[in-house]
C-alpha cells in the first residue's frame, strides 16, 4: 500500500516555521507547529513511497516507530493518505473519492463510503423538471441503481428544461429515454403513476432511498401516497418536487423515526401560511420555468441525498430552505415533530 500526500491540500509555511493546512473541498484551513520529522515526512512524500522506503530513508535520524507515529498523526489529520493506486486511477469516481477523502481519517473510511454510495438503490418518482436532473445527479454521484417512474411521454414544452430530452424524443415515453440515455447507469424504469390506486411495492421493494419529484395533481398529494409506503418500510425520502418561475424549495428529507414526518411538515406549511382560509378567486393554471434553476434546485437535492447516505455535512432534517434566485437570498425554515401527532408517535 502506498503513502502520498492528500492531493487535494496546500500547505504553507508561514514566517515562524508553523505549517497551514488548506483542504480546498471543504474551506477548511488548520495550522500546526511541526517539528523537523514531520517536515522530512511531508518532504519525502513528495511522491508516493511504500511507508517502508520513507523509514530507509529517514532510519539515520529516526526510529521507526517516531516515523510510524509521524506517519499515523498526519494521516489523522488528513495530510497523508495510505491507498492502493488502482483504486484511484481505475475509478470514474477518482475526483469524488478525493473530495470524500477530506470528510474522514482514513483511506480506508473513504473506501467504505465510496462503497455506499455504489451500493445503494434509489427510486424516483417523476422524470420531469426535477427528476430529469436528479437522476443524473445520482448517476454522477455513482449511486448503483436508480429506480424510476413516470407514465409521461416527452413533450414539447419540456425541452427548455428536462435534462436528456430532445425534440426528436417528442412521443417517446419519459423513462425510455432516460435510459437510453445514460446506457452506464443501471436504470430500472417503471411508468407507474403516483395514485391512490398504485401499487407502488416492487418500485420501492429493497430502496434505501426515495425521491419524489412527482408533481401531478401536487407534490403535496403524491408526497403522502409515497410517504405511506416509506413510512411503512422505515425508507427516508426527499420532498424535491418544488421550484415555481424564481423561487426553489430544498428538503425536507423525511425519515421515519428520525425526523418530523410528513404530516408534521404539512402543519408547519399550514400554519406559516398567511393566506390559509381566503377564498380563490382564481387559481392556477400554469406556472413559468427556468431551466438552470430547476438543475440548480434539483443539485442542492442530490447533495443532499449524497450527505445523508455518507453521513457527512448536515442534511436537510426538520427544515427546508426557499431560495429566492432573484437575489439569491435563502430563508431557512424549521419545524419539528408535532407533540399531537400520531403518525410520529407511530414511528
Amino acid at each position: 500500500m502506498k503513502l502520498q500526500l492528500s492531493p487535494s491540500i496546500y500547505i504553507l509555511e508561514d514566517k515562524e516555521g508553523a505549517y497551514h493546512i488548506i483542504h480546498t473541498a471543504i474551506r477548511r484551513i488548520r495550522t500546526f507547529k511541526v517539528d523537523n520529522l514531520v517536515k522530512e515526512v511531508i518532504d519525502t512524500l513528495a511522491e508516493e513511497k511504500e511507508e517502508s522506503e520513507i523509514k530507509r530513508h529517514l532510519e539515520e535520524r529516526y526510529t521507526p516507530g517516531d516515523v510510524c507515529s509521524c506517519i499515523d498523526a498526519l494521516e489523522k489529520a488528513g495530510i497523508v493518505r495510505r491507498y492502493e493506486p488502482e483504486q484511484i486511477i481505475n475509478s470514474p469516481f477518482s475526483r469524488q473519492i478525493s473530495f470524500l477523502d477530506e470528510l474522514t481519517e482514513s483511506w480506508e473510511e473513504t473506501c467504505k463510503l465510496q462503497e455506499r454510495l455504489q451500493n445503494s438503490r434509489i427510486a424516483v418518482f417523476g422524470v420531469g423538471g426535477i427528476g430529469t436532473w436528479i437522476v443524473n445527479g445520482l448517476y454522477q454521484i455513482g449511486i448503483g441503481e436508480i429506480r424510476i417512474s413516470d407514465p409521461d411521454i416527452v413533450q414539447k414544452t419540456n425541452l427548455n428544461r428536462q435534462l436528456y430530452y430532445g425534440s426528436k424524443d417528442i412521443g417517446r415515453k419519459k423513462v425510455e429515454v432516460l435510459k437510453d440515455k445514460i446506457p452506464d447507469a443501471k436504470i430500472i424504469s417503471f411508468t407507474t403513476e403516483v395514485s391512490p390506486e398504485a401499487d407502488l411495492e416492487a418500485i420501492v421493494d429493497n430502496v434505501d432511498f426515495i425521491v419524489n419529484c412527482a408533481d401531478y395533481p401536487s407534490v403535496a398529494e403524491t408526497t403522502r401516497i409515497i410517504d405511506s409506503v416509506a413510512r411503512k418500510r422505515k425508507i427516508p425520502y426527499s420532498v424535491a418536487g418544488g421550484y415555481n418561475m424564481h423561487l426553489g424549495m430544498v428538503g425536507p428529507i423525511i425519515a421515519p423515526g428520525e425526523t418530523a414526518c410528513f404530516d408534521c411538515f404539512l402543519a408547519y406549511q399550514k400554519a406559516s401560511d398567511s393566506l390559509q382560509g381566503m377564498k380563490i378567486v382564481k387559481n392556477i393554471e400554469q406556472t413559468g420555468s427556468l431551466g438552470p434553476i430547476a438543475g440548480a434546485v434539483a443539485n442542492m437535492h442530490v447533495v443532499d441525498i449524497f450527505k445523508y447516505i455518507t453521513g457527512r455535512g448536515r442534511y436537510n432534517k426538520n427544515r427546508f430552505a426557499e431560495i429566492n434566485f432573484l437575489d439569491l437570498s435563502i430563508e431557512w425554515r424549521e419545524f419539528d415533530k408535532n407533540p399531537k401527532c400520531k403518525v410520529c408517535h407511530l414511528d
